[in-house]
């Protein structure tokens, strides 16, 4: 029902609809600028169907945020796997993540000067960042430790939260030469982070 108490079909999904139409809203108006309201009007719905469903903006946000992380996932995991050595999955694997959140709008807008206070709070406070990365990670640096590729006594989930920091710096900090940048980024990653990491 809408706030003139007509009813207006939403599609099955109405989660998914929502989180659409706020999308649209922070692309069109930023992310600090919008409003619940104006998400309500662009899904045309109400702004009690909207808080039925996510508490505030700020949940709307890092639901974005992880939405469209999970959306990418499978394809990181294969992106990875293509490499034949661990040095090589992580170091491209971070570098492919820092590609992926400078070309994909929400992350680009989220991770801006204007936008990093917000960003801060709701992903690095709450634990979303680092809890996407280690289920992007996890599985990969766990066998790679089974297998004696990196150093046993890693505690996995804390090299989860440093390349997390890692690659939200790289995002943040963006680049106008992209692929000089993450050149520069893998000679810092192979100087500084595989020597921490290998056996």
């Amino acid at each position: 029902m809408t706030a003139h108490g007509t009813h207006i079909e939403l599609p099955a999904d109405t989660r998914s609809a929502i989180l659409a139409a706020a999308e649209s809203c922070f692309a069109r108006l930023g992310i600090a600028n919008t409003t619940m309201e104006d998400v309500a009007k662009a899904a045309s719905s109400s702004r009690a169907t909207v808080y039925r469903y996510f508490a505030d903006r700020d949940a709307l946000v890092t639901e974005s945020v992880v939405r469209r992380a999970r959306a990418n996932m499978d394809s990181a995991r294969e992106f990875i796997a293509r490499h034949p050595t661990i040095s090589e999955r992580i170091v491209e694997g971070i570098c492919e993540d820092v590609r992926r959140g400078r070309r994909d709008p929400m992350m680009h807008r989220l991770v801006s000067p204007a936008e990093m206070v917000l960003a801060a709070r709701l992903l690095t406070e709450t634990g979303r960042a680092v809890e996407l990365t280690y289920e992007l990670w996890e599985p990969i640096l766990t066998r790679a430790r089974a297998a004696g590729d990196i150093r046993a006594d890693l505690d996995i989930r804390l090299l989860c939260e440093w390349i997390s920091e890692l690659e939200m710096y790289y995002i943040a900090r963006g680049s106008t030469r992209e692929a000089e940048d993450l050149d520069t980024v893998r000679a810092r990653l192979r100087t500084f982070l595989l020597p921490a990491l290998l056996p």
